[in-house]
């Protein structure tokens, strides 16, 4: 593992900066109490040209019906 901050998965949690943004048990202090945030230490934002990597196993929803706010 080489980035100890989000366990290589590029995403952290929300209110927890120092920890994985996944479910708990899955990796050593893991966290999922809030959204997930990139990595400042391996996924950073770096241009619009450019976006963090996505989380491991992301998947995009569409629907047709479009927004239902």
């Amino acid at each position: 593992m080489s980035c100890t901050r989000c366990a290589d998965t590029g995403w952290v949690c929300e209110n927890h900066p120092d920890r994985p943004w996944a479910k708990p048990g899955e990796f050593p202090n893991a966290c999922d109490c809030g959204a997930g945030d990139p990595c400042p230490a391996c996924n950073a934002l770096s241009s619009r040209d450019q976006p963090p990597r996505l989380p491991p196993g992301f998947k995009v929803d569409y629907d047709k019906d479009g927004s239902r706010h």
